[in-house]
């Protein structure tokens, strides 16, 4: 999961734009506390 969340992976068609979306520590966190749910589970 977390290479999917690597910088650059919010573009996956590849299109250049100006607009750029920070996902990957927002995502990397949920990503790490729903792990962490499963573990506590």
């Amino acid at each position: 999961v977390f290479f999917l969340h690597i910088q650059g992976s919010t573009n996956p068609l590849g299109y250049d734009t100006p607009l750029k979306i920070p996902f990957y520590p927002n995502l990397l966190t949920l990503d790490v506390k729903g792990f962490n749910y499963v573990l506590v589970l």
